[in-house]
């Protein structure tokens, strides 16, 4: 029963009020990282459309918005036996949903209901359609069959075409992964997003951004210099053989270096978190609910209004190829400022 999911209660409780309004999206779309909880969840849904008994039916709809669990076609969907509830998972050795599967499925739902019920297509891992598969699917998703519905369930909605994705009710599960940011550098992101957002076109403005980012790299070298010198055993033994202090230093320098480009990465890759959400608010029209940082809504939206999908991508492809250039190349002032300079914010 919906009203039994106590650790997903807004998911559960907005599902309720959707079917109470009768306003039931054809396509939704969960997002979690528990997908035994979402397959639950999704045979719960398909439960309360179906079910002879039902607790509670809104007298606005006429739809059910509670679930018995224990009348004949409660049963038969908890046991995955009842037709009008179809279930699709990867297959083949690489793990995909098939173009071929989505083309079944798509034939299937061209046949009138025999029962004249709702049927539900329930794509368990989205994220594994492959590119053909989705396309075909996402025709079903522009032309949606009336009484059909689809719920998709994915770990990882990033890898779900964008189309898709903004086609589809989002629904987040508590217990979303998000990155964790290291404090000091959600600081500086916190103040480089703001400066993004407020800023002009232009490049005076992008040297607004290129001059802090590069002061908190230099900041972020002497904080790591000076924390690992603190630790190596040369600040501990000096009176120490001279070729193990020199073999100390070399293990220095390389743990100096090697903790650098980490946090730089770190630092970068932020950025790419926030283009990301900048990109998928531009291609579902809407902040997503599961946007990598929530915080930066506003700025998040403000440069999604102001740009093109397609620049909003460029965004991402640049930010990609500057962090594949840092591991390389030692020009890093020169990579940064070539990435603030290509990208349209």
């Amino acid at each position: 029963m919906l009203s039994s999911f106590q650790n997903q209660k807004i998911v559960a409780e907005t599902l309720q009020r959707s079917l109470e309004s009768g306003r039931l999206a054809h396509a939704s779309l969960f997002i979690g990282p528990d997908l035994g909880e979402m397959e639950a969840m999704a045979t719960a849904l398909a439960q309360t459309l179906h079910c002879e008994n039902p607790p509670s039916r809104s007298q606005t709809s006429g739809l059910n918005t509670d679930a018995c669990g224990v009348c004949r076609s409660c049963t038969m969907i908890a046991e995955r036996k009842d037709p009008n509830v179809r279930w699709i998972y990867p297959e083949s050795k690489i793990r995909i949903i098939t173009t071929d599967q989505i083309r079944q499925l798509i034939s299937s739902f061209q046949l009138k209901s025999l029962s004249g019920s709702y049927e539900i297509a329930i794509l368990c891992g989205a994220d594994r359609l492959n590119i053909q598969a989705a396309n075909a699917f996402l025709k079903t998703l522009e032309e949606p069959f009336p009484g059909k519905l689809f719920i998709l369930l994915t770990q990882d909605a990033q890898k779900i075409l964008p189309t898709i994705l903004s086609r589809c009710r989002h629904f987040v599960f508590e217990g979303i992964n998000r990155p964790i940011i290291e404090s000091d550098i959600q600081e500086w992101l916190d103040v480089f997003v703001q400066t993004a957002a407020s800023s002009t076109e232009g490049i005076v403005s992008r040297y607004t951004l290129l001059a802090p980012m590069i002061s908190k790299l230099d900041e972020m070298q002497s904080t790591i210099e000076a924390e690992l010198k603190e630790k190596s055993p040369l600040s501990h033994y000096p009176d120490a053989e001279e070729k193990q202090k020199e073999r100390w230093e070399k293990e220095l320098q390389a743990s100096i270096a090697s903790e650098y480009r980490r946090q730089r990465s770190a630092m970068v890759g932020a950025v790419e978190l926030w283009l990301r959400d900048v990109w998928l608010t531009k291609v579902t029209g809407a902040f997503p609910e599961m946007a990598h940082l929530p915080q930066m809504q506003s700025s998040t939206e403000k440069v999604a209004e102001r740009i093109t999908e397609k620049q909003a991508r460029e965004n991402l492809k640049n930010v990609g190829q500057t962090i594949k250039s840092l591991e390389t190349n030692i020009q890093e002032a020169l990579i940064l400022e070539l990435l603030l300079l290509k990208l349209t914010l």
